[in-house]
């Protein structure tokens, strides 16, 4: 520091000062300062210095409480000594501002020559100057103490500034201003950490709510101090009325779990039941203590997650999800066009939906393309199939169990299907199957939309859309006493039967199409060609095992690049006629309808397109039955309205 005590160091730099003041061109009867402020200049300054601003005016305010009746004024100015603020006595201000010393002007060297305030700014210093030692005349019967003004990095934000006239000086002028800018420059830093506190507050609030879990922070007594916005969602309240909350206040079993916290203990996914406003959710708590520097518990760290949310993560990375649409559903046959849209019109109901149908008819592509339909889309589609579980652990499959429900039980206990399911749907194939016992179960978990877990009492709430799929006769099951009449009803509020490929063979050759187009993609296999006799034979089979069936036969001639044998079961034709079930009359004529006899063009031809084929067998039913419709769509095994649209669609001229 520079004090009038250092003559000789002072009287230097003032020499300095003096003749650089003289080789930027300032006259030392200079009246006003060269460089003022506009403005909007001024606006923008005082915009930028907005914290020195806010911190020092305080203390200037003080500054001129302390020396208001001696004729001082006090100055505040930016890093490059443009006046941000000026206070003091009123007939110094006045004669001070006729002088054009006002906000906005510049106490540099460039702008008004040596003064105590260029001095400071320049050398860093804090520095008195009285009389001649500035370097114009008007201030020849002042004396100035000043001193820089720092950040909490050690920058120039600005200088603080006394001036008065000679004779009204005190000794220790220059020290109250030198405290005054360590006051300042303490609550800059003060409000620097106090403002990086609040920066870090609102990231790691904005950390915590992108969190897709509740998380809060208790003390040792277990109340919360902190949480984020997932929390509030889960308790159904404002962030503000479950802060300084205990924990037990919302979630019952909190105080038993928060003892073992405090012994040390890590709490992971304890199931956790939260009622608010009549309705009760489920969630994961996990629990860490905290401890200070000696060991001690001083509180813990909470995690909540919705199990909903849970169970969507684990049928997602399990499969446990709806992969077909209506879109996937192939047929072009007036039974699947209204079948398909039935569906897609009940999609969205909560009531259950009973699919029955013979084995390999898509039973379950149809109960997903339902899921994927409906508002549940998002959530899980779970499927059980009844039939393939033992009877001992169906019930445990379905419901779940508690820890120590039985001796391989896993620790913590396992969800069932129904729990995985919540939200979403959950499928019973081979419904039929289910052991009666079973079945009671099931219907008490139906009608009171809540299950209880092996081993456990706890009921759970669940919502639950139920899709039962079989394909037994329900109604002959339950004259056998096999199947409940009751269940059957509580199933069977959406009845839905999808009919046999064989009675619906106009859907064969878009199926055959597609698979071939499938299993060749998948296969990496070329596109084999199709003998013209094979896909009459394919058309007119009953497939026994549906469309599963007509898929794998499919395959395997994808597999062998269309070279099947001959003797194959579906090409022999006495196991075609016995598998079709049909009369030799009525096999006579399909073979001569389909077979060998069509056209002599086409019997040339070792290869056509499935639509060409479609077309040469249209027209020469059409020819056979001497253009009686209803025996040709019976004979080809379409619906008239299906052979009219064929028509329409190959343009034939019949």
């Amino acid at each position: 520091m520079i004090t009038p005590d250092n003559t000789t160091a002072q009287t230097e730099l003032i020499t300095a000062s003096h003749k650089r003041s003289r080789d930027w061109g300032v006259d030392t009867g200079v009246v006003n300062p060269s460089l003022v402020l506009s403005e909007s200049a001024f606006k923008l300054s005082r915009e930028r210095n907005q914290r020195l601003i806010s911190i020092a005016v305080p203390f200037v305010k003080l500054l001129h409480e302390f020396v208001a009746d001696s004729g001082f004024i006090i100055l505040l100015t930016d890093e490059k000594g443009y006046i941000l603020e000026i206070a003091g006595h009123q007939k110094t201000l006045d004669e001070i501002r006729s002088y054009n010393i006002i906000p906005g002007a510049c106490m540099g060297e460039k702008s008004i020559g040596t003064n105590a305030i260029s001095i400071a700014l320049d050398k860093n210093i804090a520095v008195q100057l009285t009389g001649k030692e500035h370097y114009a005349e008007i201030f020849h019967n002042w004396s100035c103490s000043a001193a820089p003004v720092h950040d909490e990095k050690g920058n120039i934000l600005g200088c603080l500034n006394i001036s008065g006239y000679i004779d009204k000086v005190y000794p220790h002028i220059l020290g109250l201003i030198v405290a005054s800018v360590k006051a300042i420059e303490f609550q800059l830093k003060s409000s620097y950490s106090e403002m990086r506190q609040k920066e870090a507050y609102r990231f790691v609030s904005q950390i915590l709510n992108t969190l897709e879990f509740g998380v809060l922070g208790t003390d040792v007594s277990g109340t919360v101090k902190r949480t984020n916005n997932i929390t509030s969602r889960l308790f159904r309240l404002p962030v503000e009325q479950i802060e300084n909350k205990n924990l037990g206040d919302f979630v019952p079993e909190w105080p038993k779990l928060f003892a073992q916290v405090r012994n040390n203990e890590v709490i992971l996914d304890e199931e956790v039941q939260v009622s608010r406003f009549g309705v009760r959710e489920t969630l994961s708590l996990s629990a860490y203590p905290l401890t200070d520097g000696e060991g001690n518990i001083n509180g813990s760290v909470v995690t909540l997650r919705d199990m909903k949310r849970v169970y969507k993560m684990v049928n997602k990375y399990t499969g446990m999800q709806a992969r077909y649409n209506f879109d996937d559903l192939i047929g072009e046959s007036d039974e699947m066009k209204r079948i398909i849209e039935y569906c897609r019109s009940i999609s969205d109901s909560p009531s259950t939906v009973l699919i029955q149908g013979e084995s390999g008819t898509g039973k379950e592509v149809l109960a997903q393309s339902i899921h994927n339909f409906s508002s549940r889309r998002d959530n899980g589609f779970v499927a059980l199939n009844c039939g393939a579980i033992p009877e001992t652990l169906i019930e445990s499959e379905l419901f779940g169990y508690t820890e120590g429900a039985f001796t391989s039980a896993k620790k913590g206990g396992k969800p069932g299907k129904f729990e995985l399911a919540n939200g979403g749907t959950l499928f019973l194939d081979e419904i039929g199957e289910m052991p009666p016992d079973m079945q009671v179960k099931l219907l008490r978990a139906l009608q009171e939309k809540a299950i209880t877990r092996v081993g456990g009492d706890k009921l759970i709430p669940v919502d639950v859309r139920i899709i039962a799929a079989t394909n037994k006769n329900l109604l002959e099951e339950i004259k056998k006493g096999k199947f409940r009449q009751d269940l059957y009803y509580r199933l069977s509020v959406i009845p839905v039967y999808i009919p046999p490929l064989r009675k619906r063979r106009e859907d064969i050759p878009m199926l055959i199409n597609f698979f071939l187009n499938l299993k060749s993609v998948k296969l990496r296999k070329q596109l084999p060609d199709m003998d013209n006799r094979l896909f009459k034979k394919l058309v007119y089979h009953n497939w026994p095992g549906n469309v599963r069936e007509l898929e794998n036969f499919i395959e395997k001639y994808v597999n062998l690049n269309g070279k099947i044998g001959w003797s194959d079961e579906i090409m022999n034709p006495d196991a075609f006629r016995e598998s079709a079930g049909i009369e030799d009359d009525a096999a006579e004529k399909k073979t001569h309808i389909s077979g060998s006899d069509i056209s002599t063009d086409m019997e040339n031809k070792e290869v056509s397109s499935l639509s060409e084929l479609e077309k040469t067998a249209i027209i020469h039913a059409v020819k056979v039955y001497n253009r009686n419709m209803t025996r040709v769509a019976k004979a080809l095994g379409i619906s008239r309205n299906a052979l009219y649209q064929k028509i329409k669609k190959f343009e034939l001229d019949i």
